[in-house]
């Protein structure tokens, strides 16, 4: 029997990852398989290890690990593929395949520019846009977030620049040094809200009152949009056909 199992970061907010166990559950009740389950890397239970233990108590022969994170990273290349090699010591005779971030493409693309619009944004020369990201120790991670950048300037006529909550360059740097008499549109680029979005509200309504003439609009993340869902599915599917972790 196959199983598949669907992995998050997790947050330290409790509605943050409720948000999230509605989403999946949602994409595994239209899934075509009938043994499935999820699990969080850190904040919140199930653990990885206890996610895909109870598919293989299930009956799974072999289980398709998915990461439900928008790029490649630490977490997707070294986190959880550490936490699989554990099942498998347990568990050698269990094929594990997994699969990749949601990554790049043309739905991730297609949010980005629906959360700029819900916030009024036009796609104007006088308007710029700030994506920012998590930030990551894995140079892959920049590189995908830079190739979002592009695609996204290739979509309207603003400036798109680019900053990070944990590494450098800093969104808070990125603002001060942003055009005064351009609006600006601050799209956070994660899953969750919580912590990150909340500090950076509190930012730039730090730099807006010491800058009253400033217009800094902040958009919502990109969520656990349902539009996803189709996407994690054809990441289960791109998995079986590679090689497992056998």
């Amino acid at each position: 029997m196959e199983a598949t199992v669907f992995i998050s970061h997790g947050s330290r907010s409790e509605q943050g990852n409720k948000v999230f166990v509605s989403f999946i559950e949602k994409v595994i009740s239209t899934g075509e398989g009938t043994n499935a389950a999820y699990g969080f890397l850190e904040n919140a239970r199930p653990t990885i290890f206890e996610a895909v233990e109870t598919c293989i108590l299930n009956g799974a022969s072999s289980v398709t690990v998915v990461p439900v994170l928008l790029l490649p990273g630490i977490h997707a290349n070294v986190d959880i593929p550490e936490e699989l090699e554990r099942i498998k010591q347990k568990y050698p005779e269990i094929e594990i395949f997994y699969g990749q971030p949601l990554g790049v493409n043309e739905t991730i693309l297609e949010i980005v520019l629906d959360r700029l619009k819900e916030k009024g944004f036009s796609g104007m020369k006088s308007e710029t846009i700030l994506l920012v990201g998590h930030g990551s120790r894995d140079p892959l991670a920049e590189a995908e977030f830079e190739k979002l950048a592009g695609r996204v300037r290739e979509a309207v006529q603003s400036k798109v620049d680019t900053g990070y909550i944990t590494t450098q360059p800093f969104y808070g740097e990125k603002l001060m040094g942003s055009e005064v008499h351009k609006k600006v549109y601050v799209l956070p680029f994660l899953l969750y809200t919580g912590g990150f979005t909340v500090k950076m509200e509190e930012t730039i309504n730090s730099i807006l009152v010491q800058n009253q003439e400033r217009e800094i609009v902040l958009c919502e993340p990109v969520g656990f949009d349902d539009r996803l869902g189709e996407l994690l599915l054809q990441r289960v599917d791109e998995a079986s056909f590679k090689k497992s972790l056998r």
